[in-house]
């Protein structure tokens, strides 16, 4: 799905920073981002140079959704739909050392009764007919101006709305002029557009960061909004734009207003939301909220955070980096399942936690690598799956042991990778730009 793969390793010193939508699976079709059109390469790689080029030139890339389908034992292509979406740049024409360090901004579409949501240009999104691909709509909240942009995946709730952010960027400077506005956004089944301000959702909140110093809150890259099992509540996460060491938790009812907002900053220590990442907030079963925040001086292991429904701190757990924890059910309680990489030589565990992030047990990596996965998978037994930077997909059974693995394609370093389970018990994953079904 990404021919561009060995370029865009070349690049960034053999490693693969491009963010991938998770496959979407409903029944027996499967939705995939696909890439196509150009990727002009620097001269040689890894130079900048001619600029515009390499990361400084990704939207030459067209982003496209197309749909498979199974047809025995075959994932035949059924049909594809070419978006205009185009990330956040890089970096600015007068911009050394900010940006986004060449980690390229997730494409990530959603599915909902029947209709495939798909991300587009200038803050917009097409409604696409799940069966055939037709477009439907097309809602341009923001008109056509080049520099908003869709940031992050989209969410979908129980009833069909659908959020996501937007941010309006500078188009000289994007990552160290101000923000020119960003936006919480609500799509109803109806097709009603309604926008939000990050700086009316964090007004008078000082502990986010002063605006004249760090400058406005937005959203990091690659944040999805989370949604309250009632659906009465989205979660995002706001950063003020000149420094990630001012981040919070933002609580928005669904009619877009204010509900309340927590600083990621604690007594004993502070967490970043930074735009390397695709941490995405997470709702527990018991409403709680789950962070995976970064901390630079912790060499990117940064802290799992976990704040009440109304807001509170509540703890943490000593890893948090690029994570989105998976949630298994259980009785009358939960476990949180996460990577827990110690980088600089490990070791590299998936550890479980309970419900108050205690550790229950841990799977180490017996090649040493680090797990290459955003957020693992669970099964309603309990069984994890989980990518590893040693090319394998492990699945992992309740209490930490080994039940299998399998190689897919090539060990490789990479933006951590996404993987997910049919209802059939089907296993899809990624590795080196080419998805992988497996299962029986």
């Amino acid at each position: 799905f990404d021919p561009f793969g060995s370029q865009e390793q070349a690049e960034s010193n053999g490693n693969l920073l491009a963010h991938y939508q998770v496959p979407l699976v409903d029944g027996n079709q499967v939705f995939l981002e696909y890439k196509t059109g150009n990727y002009d390469s620097c001269k040689p790689p890894g130079s900048g140079q001619p600029y515009p080029c390499g990361p400084d030139a990704w939207n030459s890339q067209i982003w496209n959704e197309t749909a498979f389908i199974w047809q025995g034992s075959s994932l035949v292509r059924s049909w594809n739909f070419p978006s205009d979406w185009k990330p956040e740049p890089n970096r600015g024409q007068h911009e050394s050392k900010h940006g986004l360090h060449g980690w390229e901004p997730v494409f990530h579409a959603v599915i909902w009764n029947g209709f495939v949501y798909v991300p587009g240009a200038s803050g917009s999104v097409y409604k696409l007919k799940e069966s055939d691909g037709t477009p439907l709509a097309h809602h341009t909240p923001f008109g056509t101006d080049p520099n908003t942009f869709v940031s992050g995946p989209l969410t979908v709730d129980n009833g069909g709305n659908l959020y996501y952010n937007a941010l309006a960027l500078d188009s000289t400077d994007p990552w160290s002029a101000p923000v020119r506005g960003a936006y919480v956004v609500k799509l109803s089944p109806q097709g009603v557009v309604k926008t939000v301000r990050f700086s009316t959702l964090v007004q008078g909140a000082p502990d986010c960061g002063d605006p004249a110093i760090y400058g406005s809150q937005r959203a990091g890259i690659n944040v999805a909004p989370a949604v309250s099992a009632d659906g009465k509540t989205i979660y995002t996460m706001s950063k003020a734009h000149l420094n990630s060491a001012h981040s919070c938790l933002l609580a928005v009812n669904a009619n877009l207003t204010p509900k309340w907002h927590q600083s990621l900053t604690t007594s004993t220590f502070a967490g970043f939301v930074t735009d390397m990442s695709s941490s995405t907030p997470s709702v527990t079963p018991d409403g709680s909220i789950l962070y995976g925040a970064n901390n630079n001086l912790k060499s990117g292991r940064g802290y799992l955070m976990k704040f009440s429904p109304s807001g509170q701190y509540l703890s943490f757990y000593d890893f948090g980096w690029d994570e989105t924890p998976a949630i298994y059910r259980h009785g009358n309680t939960y476990s949180v399942i996460l990577k827990d990489n110690h980088y600089g030589g490990g070791p590299y565990y998936i550890t479980q936690l309970n419900t108050n992030l205690a550790i229950e047990w841990q799977f180490k990596s017996p090649t040493n690598h680090e797990w290459c996965v955003n957020a693992p998978a669970v099964d309603k037994n309990g069984t994890v799956y989980a990518n590893s930077e040693d090319g394998n997909v492990y699945v992992i059974r309740q209490g930490g042991k080994l039940k299998a693995k399998i190689f897919l394609k090539r060990a490789i370093g990479a933006a951590y990778t996404p993987i997910a389970i049919g209802r059939d018990g089907k296993i899809y994953t990624e590795n080196d730009g080419d998805m992988f079904a497996l299962g029986k």
